[in-house]
């Protein structure tokens, strides 16, 4: 829901007629990460109360999403060096833009 909302509040647009410009991933790896950490507090909990098959699971979860963020870190870390490389390529905010 907090991806939904983050994807929302960036000012979505669904004209086809109109050029958006992509979104930087940051905000939504954070909001990723918090699940994370969601599900690292789980598993502890599940742990205190001896429920392994939540533990396991929750541990699971916890290692993907882990894998997610750090993947979209890189991701996103590429693709700011390319924009500082080349500010006018695709998906770029100076894209299109004309400059002096």
């Amino acid at each position: 829901m907090v991806i939904f909302g983050l994807w929302f509040l960036s000012g979505i647009n669904l004209d086809p007629a109109k050029s958006g410009t992509t979104d930087q991933l940051w905000n939504y790896l954070t909001a990723v990460g918090g699940v994370g950490v969601l599900a690292i507090a789980a598993a502890a909990a599940a742990a205190w109360a001896g429920a392994v098959v939540t533990v396991v699971s929750q541990a699971v979860m916890a290692v993907l999403v882990c894998i997610v963020v750090l993947s979209g870190v890189e991701v996103q870390s590429h693709q700011d060096q390319w924009c500082r490389d080349i500010p006018s390529a695709v998906g770029c905010k100076d894209h299109g833009s004309a400059r002096p």
